[in-house]
């Protein structure tokens, strides 16, 4: 798992010429194992704690929904920019949702940020 992790970050420093901050797991799943290898790696751990579920629900309504529903500053949303659902219209589900969203972020004067910019 050390050697993945590994090998993944550096190609993605290679890639995009910036070292990894920050490490999701693959569907938000950890180990015990994990927190030692991140440390080794300084990495910091991040999760969501809005998922809408855009992979796999076609339903722009619902994932439009389930991202803003009870919204507050300091929410990490989790969206998808690959692999994902299919709306009616045959486009990514996200691009149906996402100008409601930020429309939805800047009525209630939410400002939408990296994690690299919300936490330093």
């Amino acid at each position: 798992m050390a050697a993945e992790i590994a090998r993944a970050q550096e190609c993605i420093a290679r890639v995009t010429g910036e070292s990894p901050r920050f490490f999701r797991a693959p569907a938000g799943l950890r180990n015990p194992f994990l927190e030692p290898i991140l440390r080794h790696l300084k990495l910091q751990l991040v999760s969501w704690t809005r998922r809408g579920f855009d992979t796999v629900n076609a339903d722009a309504d619902d994932v439009y929904r389930r991202l803003s529903q009870s919204l507050v500053d300091g929410d990490i949303l989790l969206l998808h920019d690959g692999h994902a659902a299919r709306a009616r219209t045959g486009t990514p589900v996200i691009l149906e949702v996402l100008p409601r969203l930020l429309e939805t972020l800047r009525r209630r004067q939410l400002q939408p940020v990296s994690l690299r910019a919300a936490l330093p």
